[in-house]
């Protein structure tokens, strides 16, 4: 598998003040190169189908969000995008970022 993309991989940083009027979140970046694929999953034993972003790396990591190349600006928590699932196999990461549910046929 290619990883042709560059992600930025967000992990939260502990606040100094979490009950202040102005908390807003952190991230610690870690620059990686990834395998975008827009797909869509079935999650729910209901049979829901969601709108979805794959983002595969090499190697195992974690992560509490991800930021993408040229979209992804520093303190602007608008442009992080929060990680539904995780799943790890032999030598790949790949991270889940759910959009919107995917309505079939009219339902």
């Amino acid at each position: 598998m290619r990883y042709p993309d560059k992600v930025y991989l967000l992990t939260k940083l502990p606040d100094a003040d979490p009950n202040g009027l102005n908390h807003q979140v952190s991230y610690q970046k870690q620059v990686v190169w990834a395998n975008i694929q827009q797909v869509n999953l079935t999650f729910a034993p209901n049979g829901t189908v969601y709108n979805a972003t794959v983002i595969r790396v090499y190697g195992r990591y974690h992560a509490d969000a991800i930021g993408f190349e040229g979209e992804y600006v520093v303190g602007d928590n608008d442009t992080v995008h929060e990680i539904q699932k995780v799943s790890q196999h032999d030598k790949q990461t790949a991270f889940y970022i759910i959009h919107n549910e995917v309505i079939l046929h009219g339902e």
